[in-house]
């Protein structure tokens, strides 16, 4: 989109972005042959020690390095024999933030836990003994993601509010373009029923009409999209048992019909019930404060049809939670889902609409008038 090579390594486009990925480093500083074996060393001082020497070299190259931007690619947490490593020092991420005055953003990316199961699966031959149980990969996502937060707050001033977006790697790439690139990127949430409607192919079909329509917007206005069914992760609770595993079909996830960052999993994804069993709790748990972190990075939320095939209560409490901290709901509620659920006049709370296209104007004139107040701001 800058008209830049998608080469990192070509010299021009190093000069926009300079990639930095800290297990390399981590490697070279440590002298281990990669990160298993820098992990199953026995010394934990000796492990602390390499990675703050590694954040203090990174960190001084970057004070060195001529470029518009640098991305730092980083696991904040490891998991290695059910334990996890390393702690998150403040001092270690002041290193790679020399500068008082430097743009911080930290942005963390998110799969679906039964992609990330089977690319560790699909390892297994060539590096044994790598897989982990659907529940580890979950709590390990919770660490990291808990790490990520503390990140964000560490560079957090009286001046500056550093957020940790937590973004999924199944949004359209444009998007995630306007939230790295922009200094204050202006985001929505879409929320929609999904329970009521993943059934029924005319339901889908019209809500991903909705979603491409966002997407649409989102391009020409330049903002980001937080979009729920780019995790998807309750369609493997749904997914066809045979015999003791379950077989996860592309026609069990919700269909994305978006032009998304990563490439199709290897369908079928075939897992043990018994793990899919003992993390279903942890799944279901994980949809609403995933949904209501997604509002809290979000100006406001855009909902289509809640009512939809029924009262929607996850739709329901995402209106709610979204009034609660002081932000706009734009519900459009036709007519003909009326007789579902509370019936017109709107919630005097919820910017409620009939008209599909006065809904979709009134979003515009939304993200118009916060772009403008937030100039007069500055």
């Amino acid at each position: 989109m800058h008209g830049y090579s998608p080469d990192l390594s070509d010299a021009d486009s190093r000069s926009f972005i300079h990639y930095i990925k800290f297990e390399d480093i981590l490697i070279d500083e440590s002298g281990s042959v990669d990160i298993p074996r820098f992990l199953a060393k026995p010394s934990l001082h000796e492990k602390i020690d390499s990675i703050e020497s590694t954040f203090v070299r990174i960190g001084d190259q970057i004070e060195e390095i001529d470029a518009e931007n640098v991305f730092l690619d980083i696991h904040f947490s490891c998991l290695y024999h059910n334990q996890f490593f390393p702690p998150l020092y403040q001092s270690n991420l002041n290193e790679i933030a020399p500068s008082s005055d430097a743009k911080i953003k930290v942005v963390t990316l998110i799969d679906d836990v039964f992609n990330i199961w089977d690319n560790l699966h699909r390892r297994e031959e060539e590096f044994p003994r790598t897989s982990l149980r659907l529940r580890e990969i979950l709590s390990w996502r919770s660490v990291e993601l808990l790490q990520a937060e503390a990140a964000a707050h560490n560079y957090t001033s009286e001046a500056t509010r550093v957020s940790n977006y937590m973004y999924s790697v199944r949004h359209p790439f444009v998007s995630l373009f306007n939230l790295v690139f922009d200094d204050d990127p202006i985001c929505l949430y879409l929320s929609f029923p999904i329970s009521r409607t993943r059934t029924h192919p005319d339901r889908i079909k019209d809500i991903n009409t909705f979603r491409q329509d966002m997407y649409r917007l989102a391009d020409e206005l330049g903002v980001v999209i937080f979009d729920p069914v780019t995790i998807d992760e309750l369609s493997l609770l749904n997914s066809r048992l045979d015999g003791t595993n379950r077989i996860l079909t592309a026609e069990d996830r919700w269909p994305l019909e978006t032009e998304i960052m990563l490439p199709e999993p290897k369908w079928p994804i075939v897992i043990p019930d018994n793990e899919v069993q003992e993390a279903r709790n942890d799944i279901i748990n994980n949809v609403r404060p995933r949904d209501f972190h997604l509002i809290d990075n979000s100006i406001f939320t855009t909902v289509y049809r809640k009512n939809y095939g029924g009262l929607s209560s996850g739709v329901g409490d995402e209106i709610r939670y979204t009034i609660m901290r002081g932000k706009r709901a734009y519900v459009y509620d036709p007519i003909i889902d009326g007789d579902a659920g509370k019936p017109h006049p709107f919630d005097q709370d919820e910017d409620g609409f009939r008209d599909l296209a006065i809904f979709y104007e009134e979003i515009r004139k939304g993200i118009e008038f916060y772009r403008a107040r937030r100039k007069r701001i500055k």
